[in-house]
């Protein structure tokens, strides 16, 4: 029988309160284990939505992953295993209430020291090649990021964070063992609304971004929260919007209600 206090399949798909039922049982097990594996949290999270199992365990033969080398590895098992969705090219949101991401904080210090910061950035919506004026045209006439079409495709998401670790992860197994530090579900439009400098911070990245973009100059320079940066094939001209791991690391601190600590020019949180 599933517990009532979660969701059915057909009803946690939609309700972004199925974030933070995931985010207290990775607490729980953070608290009394010292860490969260992926592998424990798809265990205990199928125990008590059975439909969850099912699909996974009919739908396992769809769910094709062959490559260790596939860079949305993680992406892909947490989707399917956590999530109900198997790996497909549809540009709509993974989820109603926004797309589906991971990112790895980095342990600051030493072994046992609990400061963390993000150690990449977050690649959000892609741009396409700045040099076409078709693409140039989409933001040149645009005051501010929420004006673009870009906006509503990043505006709110699912941000999973998973510990750097320095031990490799060479087979696909391995990658269940992986430590889930925390789960976000963010909405830029709420943060700008209670945090005036954040929004401003975005509205000047966006300004140098679209200055360089319309000069034909394009760089990530001086973007501190979010920034354009290239994406796809070495050498290529693609370029994509992201939040940079400055911005991540205090978005974690906000949605999670973590104290940031700043030491310097470089920001962190204590897990």
């Amino acid at each position: 029988m599933t517990n009532p206090e979660l969701p059915t399949i057909i009803d946690y798909k939609n309700d972004k309160n199925y974030i933070q039922i995931l985010n207290n049982y990775i607490k729980n097990f953070i608290v009394n284990d010292g860490s969260c594996s992926l592998k424990k949290l798809i265990e205990i999270i199928h125990s008590i939505i059975p439909e969850l199992k099912d699909f996974c365990e009919l739908n396992q033969e769809n769910f094709k992953i062959t490559s260790i080398k596939d860079k949305g590895l993680i992406g892909k098992i947490v989707e399917f295993s956590l999530f109900g969705n198997l790996p497909n090219s549809d540009s709509s949101p993974d989820m109603i209430y926004g797309d589906i991401k991971t990112t790895h904080f980095k342990r600051i210090g030493k072994n046992e020291s609990k400061t963390f910061n993000a150690k990449e950035r977050l690649t959000l919506t892609n741009f396409g090649d700045p040099d076409k004026q078709t693409n140039i045209d989409t933001i040149a006439d645009k005051d501010s990021f929420q004006e673009t079409r870009y906006y509503a495709k990043v505006k709110s998401g699912i941000i999973l964070i998973f510990e750097h670790e320095s031990r490799s992860f060479d087979t696909i197994e391995s990658y269940y063992e992986k430590k889930i530090m925390g789960i976000v579900f963010y909405n830029l439009d709420d943060i700008f609304e209670n945090n005036n400098n954040i929004q401003e911070v975005f509205q000047t990245d966006f300004i140098k971004i679209k200055t360089c973009i319309i000069e034909k100059n394009v760089s990530q320079a001086g973007q501190q929260y979010l920034h354009i940066h290239p994406h796809g094939c070495k050498n290529g001209k693609t370029r994509a919007f992201g939040f940079t791991n400055k911005f991540l690391t205090k978005m974690v601190s906000i949605y999670l209600d973590l104290p940031i600590i700043t030491k310097g020019r470089s920001e962190y949180i204590e897990f």
